[in-house]
């Protein structure tokens, strides 16, 4: 594993709604993006749209990019020659913040490729929050499917 045999830091860029139900112990948080506060009548349509497609489905907030993103890990990690492996759910945010502090100063960036949702429960050595890591990104009405696939899965393995 990267993080120990390699002396790499974990950066979960994940937003504070996925990182609360699980994390990797000792990793470090910077969210890439955050909730969208604005209340202006375009973003109220946006989110109205947005919750209608994909919000409730999915449980994800609209969200907005962090304006101070590359600000906030500087403070955490200040030696931009430090080891980073970057990490969200599926590993596509994850690009984009390695982008950002790759152009922010930052050389020594390794990617999560699949992200948390690939990731095997082995991969990391411990995980905290109350769901498994590869499900910490899913959540509204694909989070009551999932439950009940795995439940099936349980109930089908007794037969």
């Amino acid at each position: 594993m990267a993080m120990s045999s390699e002396g790499f830091i974990l950066l979960d860029i994940r937003p504070d709604w996925e990182r609360d139900k699980a994390r990797v112990a000792g990793s470090l948080h910077v969210p890439l993006f955050v909730k969208d506060m604005d209340s202006s009548p375009v973003t109220l349509l946006k989110k109205w749209v947005h919750f209608g497609y994909v919000g409730l489905w999915t449980g994800q907030n609209f969200t907005t990019l962090n304006s101070d993103f590359l600000r906030q890990v500087e403070a955490e990690v200040p030696d931009k020659d430090a080891k980073l492996l970057v990490a969200c759910g599926e590993g596509l945010r994850s690009i984009m913040a390695a982008s950002k502090l790759y152009a922010g100063g930052f050389k020594n960036l390794g990617w999560l490729a699949g992200g948390f949702n690939r990731s095997a429960d082995s991969d990391f050595p411990a995980v905290e929050g109350s769901e498994k890591l590869q499900y910490a990104t899913i959540g509204g009405v694909s989070y009551f499917f999932l439950q009940l696939l795995i439940l099936l899965r349980a109930v089908g393995k007794d037969d």
